[in-house]
């Protein structure tokens, strides 16, 4: 293997686990500063809305700047923004502190960005793209649990250790991105040109037109489509935005059993993502998805109710196995279903709506979860989830008995 493409893959190994380290142990962190639930929800609503924002933005910035040049930065600022929080005990500083977070942690994209300067394959890139999210799943699947055994073992300052660490990973990364050979790029007038363009103006026109694609699209064909994605993506949203603070509250569980419950539902979704072929044989017939959107929901609230339902973890643990496959196969479904009905007509256009859908979701669903947290209780969460998933349900038997007529 190429030392770039391994230098990219072992980037994107430890992003992941220093992510999977720190995020499930914040909102516990929040709370025992003295916040409550809706702080804990606005956490994630801060990180998601930039995170929408700054995906442009860090995109802009790495086509005039260059990539690895823009990544190595990025990871700079994470790795002294993590440190710090490590040592912050205003809940207002660590609010900004996850804004600026949110802002410049877009390490996942940079890094796939990167991989064709180094690899012009397309056949290679794919297979690299796959090796690379395999490798980054292991990532999040050991970050919650070393993370739960160290809190465990350090209560008092367990999550500066883990702040410390987590710091250091960043370090690590930007200096692995710095021994990165540099890409040549062709100086021609067009480019020089586009380089004296200011990040501002790049932004602002591609804005303007992306907004003439979208008004292209007759949204009216696929409202109901993008009305399933939203329903799925605010169930799940919701239900991972109370889910270390559900296991601490129900269940009375260790950060470090936390940590194991979280890792092993991270080994089921790569499992089930990686037998997504597998499962697709047995709807060869299903040629509009209506069919795959239906089951995936009824299994999502039979998954749901079980958890709501469960007497004990062990109960817990065994609900989160149709959880994850069904979540899984979601996530392949609604994109489907969009690029199936489009037949190729504004297919990027819809894709990129597809993703704006699910991180709008992101940024409305901690907010909610916080609020019923605060106001009826972190259990309450679930019944959220399971309220999208019915109307999700309901929706997808109207939305295949539609194509049936058709």
């Amino acid at each position: 293997m190429d030392l770039s493409i391994f230098l990219l893959q072992l980037v994107a190994f430890l992003d992941l686990l220093a992510v999977g380290l720190i995020v499930p142990l914040v909102p516990n962190h929040i709370r025992q500063l003295g916040g409550n639930h809706i702080y804990v929800g606005l956490l994630g609503s801060i990180y998601s809305g930039f995170q929408l924002g700054s995906g442009p933005l860090i995109g802009s910035l790495s086509d005039l700047k260059g990539r690895r040049t823009i990544l190595m930065l990025t990871l700079l600022l994470c790795a002294g923004v993590y440190t710090i929080m490590g040592f912050i005990s205003s809940i207002a500083v660590i609010l900004i502190l996850r804004g600026m977070l949110g802002l410049f942690k877009q390490t996942q994209l940079l890094t796939k960005a990167l991989v064709p300067d180094y690899e012009s394959n397309q056949q290679k890139q794919s297979v690299i793209y796959g090796k690379m999210a395999a490798i980054s799943g292991v990532g999040i699947t050991l970050g919650p649990v070393i993370g739960g055994h160290i809190v465990e073992d350090h209560p008092e300052n367990g999550f500066m250790y883990i702040a410390i660490i987590v710091g250091f990973c960043f370090l690590v990364n930007s200096g692995l991105v710095y021994f990165l050979p540099a890409t040549n790029k062709k100086t021609t007038k067009e480019t020089k040109s586009k380089e004296q363009d200011s990040v501002l103006d790049k932004i602002i026109t591609s804005s303007k037109q992306s907004v003439v694609e979208l008004s292209k699209i007759p949204w009216a064909e696929y409202w109901d489509v993008f009305l399933l994605k939203a329903l799925i993506s605010f169930a799940m949203a919701v239900y991972f935005s109370n889910y270390s603070l559900y296991l601490k509250t129900i269940y009375e569980l260790s950060p470090k059993y936390i940590g194991y419950v979280i890792s092993i539902q991270g080994v089921i979704s790569s499992v089930s993502s990686f037998c997504i072929g597998y499962i697709n044989k047995f709807y060869s017939y299903d040629i509009d998805y209506s069919v795959r959107n239906l089951h995936m929901f009824i299994l999502v609230g039979v998954s749901l109710m079980g958890m709501i339902l469960a007497t004990n973890v062990y109960m817990f643990i065994v609900c989160l196995l149709p959880l994850a496959v069904g979540s899984a196969v979601g996530r392949l479904v609604s994109l489907e279903m969009v690029l199936t009905r489009c037949k190729g007509k504004h297919r990027g256009t819809l894709i990129g709506a597809t993703n704006s859908v699910t991180s709008l979701s992101g940024v409305i669903a901690p907010m909610v979860a916080g609020f019923i947290g605060q106001y009826f209780g972190v259990a309450y969460g679930l019944y959220a989830s399971l309220f999208a998933t019915l109307l999700g349900v309901a929706l997808s038997y109207q939305y295949r008995r539609k194509n049936k007529v058709d």
